[in-house]
C-alpha cells in the first residue's frame, strides 16, 4: 500500500514538472512575468501583417517595428509586397511621419505612441496596456496566453482588444481589435519578434527612413484636377453636405457645411518633396495610415497622405468625426 502511494506521488510530481516545462502558469504568474518583461526590455525588432476590415473593403499591410529604450522607435508600414509607403519614427527631436517614396516628412511634438494608437504597433506599449487594464481576462492555453480587455481610451468604433502571447516568453503572436458587434476590425499577426537588437546610431532618423523608398520607384509630380480627379469622402456627419468644389494652385478644395454652421474643408494635392515642422500634434490612426491632428481650441486640422496624394481636413467637428471622414477617402476613386 505504501509502495503504491509512493508511485502515485511520483507520477503526480512528474506531471507537475511536465506542465511547468510546457510553460503552463497561472494568471498571476503571467502578470508578474509581464512586469519583468517590461522592466528588462531594452530593444526589439518585429515583423507582422495587419489586416483591416471595413464594411466595404479588406486591406492588408506589412509592419516592421524597431524599438530602442527608452523611447526611440521606427514603424515602417507597407503593402503585402513589403514596399514601404510610410514610416512613423520617434527620436529625441520629436515624432516624424515620413513618406520615403515622396521624400516627404512631417515633424511634430506630441504624446502619441504608448498613450494612444501605439499599442497596435509597439509591443512595449501593448504590455503596458495589459498591465494597466483593470478588466482584463486571462486564459491559459497549451502554448499561449489569451487576454481580453476593453479598449482604452474609449473609442466609438473599437470596444474590445484581444491579445495572444507566446506561453514561454510572453512575446506577441496576435492582436485583434473588435467593434461593438464583436467583429474584428484590425488584426495584427506577428511573423517574427526578436530582442537584444543592436541598432546603428542613426537608425531612428528621417534620413534613414527616406532610404526605405523603392529603388525603382519615382516621385509623383504635381498635377492639376485632371491628374487624379476629386476624391470625396464616403462618410459625412449627419446633416453635412457638399457646398463647393474648386481648384487653385494645383490643389482641390472641398467645402462641406451643415445647418448648425459647422464647416469642414478638405484639400487634396500631389505631395511635394520636403520637410514640414509642426509646433505640436497628435497621431491619429486611420486604420493602417498615420495622420496628424494639429490646432488648438475648437478648430483642428488633420493631415494624411495616401496613394501619393496629400490631404488635409480642417473643421470644428469632433476629431472622431473628422477621422471617420478621412478614413472614408481611402477606398474612394477620384472622379
Amino acid at each position: 500500500m505504501r509502495k503504491s502511494l509512493r508511485v502515485v506521488w511520483v507520477m503526480v510530481f512528474a506531471i507537475c514538472v511536465g506542465l511547468a516545462g510546457c510553460g503552463i502558469r497561472s494568471a498571476d504568474d503571467v502578470v508578474k512575468n509581464l512586469q519583468s518583461v517590461q522592466k528588462n526590455l531594452k530593444s526589439y525588432k518585429s515583423t507582422a501583417t495587419m489586416t483591416v476590415q471595413t464594411p466595404s473593403s479588406t486591406s492588408k499591410y506589412y509592419i516592421e517595428t524597431w524599438y530602442q529604450a527608452p523611447g526611440n522607435y521606427r514603424i515602417a508600414l507597407g503593402n503585402e509586397k513589403k514596399e514601404i509607403s510610410q514610416v512613423i519614427l520617434r527620436n529625441e527631436d520629436g515624432i516624424y511621419v515620413v513618406n520615403p517614396q515622396l521624400k516627404k516628412s512631417y515633424r511634430f511634438r506630441g504624446d502619441w505612441s504608448e498613450n494612444q494608437g501605439g499599442h497596435v504597433y509597439l509591443y512595449h506599449a501593448l504590455v503596458d496596456r495589459i498591465l494597466q487594464a483593470k478588466d482584463k481576462e486571462l486564459s491559459i492555453r497549451k502554448d499561449s496566453v489569451l487576454i481580453n480587455m476593453s479598449m482604452l481610451p474609449e473609442n466609438p468604433i473599437i470596444t474590445k482588444q484581444q491579445v495572444l502571447l507566446d506561453d514561454r516568453k510572453l512575446y506577441p503572436k496576435q492582436m485583434v481589435l473588435f467593434n461593438k458587434e464583436n467583429q474584428p476590425i484590425v488584426t495584427v499577426d506577428y511573423e517574427s519578434f526578436d530582442t537584444g537588437m543592436n541598432f546603428q546610431k542613426d537608425a531612428f532618423t528621417p534620413e534613414a527612413a527616406m532610404a526605405l523608398a523603392n529603388t525603382d520607384g519615382t516621385v509623383a509630380v504635381a498635377g492639376g484636377k485632371s491628374d487624379f480627379g476629386v476624391i470625396e469622402p464616403a462618410y459625412l456627419p449627419k446633416g453635412m453636405t457638399l457646398k463647393d468644389v474648386k481648384e487653385q494652385d494645383q490643389t482641390i478644395y472641398l467645402v462641406y457645411t451643415d445647418a448648425q454652421g459647422n464647416v469642414a474643408t478638405i484639400t487634396e494635392a500631389r505631395a511635394e518633396p520636403g520637410a514640414v515642422a509642426l509646433p505640436s500634434g497628435k497621431m491619429q490612426d486611420l486604420l493602417g495610415t498615420p495622420a496628424i491632428v494639429t490646432g488648438s481650441g475648437n478648430v483642428k486640422t488633420l493631415y494624411w497622405t495616401h496613394q501619393n496624394l496629400e490631404f488635409s481636413l480642417t473643421s470644428s467637428l469632433p476629431v472622431q468625426e473628422m477621422t471617420k471622414m478621412a478614413q472614408s477617402t481611402m477606398s474612394a476613386i477620384g472622379k
